[in-house]
């Protein structure tokens, strides 16, 4: 009897020991499969490919600890804070500077979005970044297409969308102006222009000269590689030279097997 009982506590502490282990191993996986990708001074304007899950840590300098970096809109539903801190003396990818800022951040759905940050009080910043950051950010998630979003930020810029992803480019533009932004057509059958559309006033009529938005949709066909061009042309003078361009280098990678 005795034998049975030290037999039986024996068999329970090693099935113990093994569901133990096995919960410290899926852990574990689920800690590798969660990427971490950090981002200092040095990465400002860099394209950075995160899967659902993964965390983002941006390092950046200030001139003192008291002074911090915001970032410049949310991104609700794919990109939350999960903390933000300032401490002295931690490397932000300028030598010499006084004090880096950490910010912490997880991603918890699929897009793509400029991702730009600017120092909370002008001239905070620390030299040569100055008082502006931006990443061009997607998120991905295995057999989910997602938006892609990119503003005037990203112009000269690079971004990598999968095949069926939308792709939307704001650019901005002036209520009442001769000028106005015209797509110029891309090589390849890569992505395509599907729509274009003027940002709507909340409540009243945009005056003339005040800001407005012009948002271009393209939808991501084929794998390859192709640059979406605009200009800002005068719809009065056909001689006149652009007032500004826009372009925008995008990859569509082959998908996975």
């Amino acid at each position: 009897m005795r034998i049975r009982r030290y037999f039986g506590f024996r068999l329970q502490a090693i099935l113990l020991r093994l569901v133990l282990l096995l919960s410290a191993v899926l852990a574990y996986s689920s800690l590798q499969a969660q990427g971490i990708t950090t981002l200092t001074a040095a990465d400002n304007g860099r394209q950075v490919q995160l899967n659902v899950g993964d965390q983002l840590v941006i390092r950046l300098p200030t001139a003192a600890p008291r002074y911090g970096w915001r970032l410049a809109q949310n991104y609700p539903g794919q990109l939350l804070v999960t903390s933000s801190h300032t401490l002295p003396g931690m490397s932000s990818g300028v030598p010499g500077a006084p004090a880096t800022h950490e910010i912490h951040m997880q991603a918890i759905g699929p897009g793509g979005f400029d991702l730009a940050l600017v120092s909370a009080v002008p001239g905070s910043g620390y030299f040569p970044l100055g008082s502006f950051f931006h990443a061009y950010v997607t998120i991905n998630q295995p057999g989910v297409a997602k938006n892609v979003n990119i503003s005037e930020y990203g112009n000269h810029g690079q971004v990598t969308v999968n095949k069926g992803d939308q792709l939307l480019i704001k650019l901005g533009t002036t209520v009442g102006s001769e000028y106005a932004w015209e797509a110029i057509p891309s090589e390849g059958n890569i992505v395509q222009l599907v729509g274009q559309q003027k940002e709507e006033p909340k409540k009243k009529k945009a005056k003339p000269g005040s800001a407005q938005e012009v948002a271009f949709q393209f939808q991501a066909l084929n794998p390859g590689q192709t640059t979406v061009r605009f200009i800002y042309r005068n719809t009065t003078n056909n001689e006149a030279p652009p007032a500004r361009d826009f372009e925008l280098a995008v990859t569509v990678p082959e998908p996975p097997r």
